[in-house]
């Protein structure tokens, strides 16, 4: 194998490296656009309700939500007081 025929190899291999690299890179766009497109499905707001049984049980559901979630963050602060109390 001569000189030539070592940069024509080295040259093809370099032009498949690139080959592969495009394709791979439009495999992520794509990955990337699905991914976007179910993270704004996942997160999209609620839609109105026209039914007000429907509006008052959503009230009361996010009221209670927030309730627990109160009470939840007191346990866990109280928690850690008395654990760092004790260390004293």
């Amino acid at each position: 194998m001569n000189k030539a025929d070592q940069i024509n190899s080295q040259i093809d291999a370099l032009a498949a490296i690139r080959h592969e690299k495009e394709l791979v890179r439009a495999q992520l766009r794509q990955s990337n656009k699905k991914i976007s497109a179910v993270s704004q499905r996942i997160f999209e707001p609620v839609p109105a309700t026209s039914n007000r049984i429907i509006g008052a049980s959503r009230l009361v559901s996010n009221g209670l939500a927030i309730y627990e979630g109160l009470r939840m963050g007191s346990g866990f602060i109280r928690a850690v007081r008395t654990f760092f109390r004790r260390m004293r």
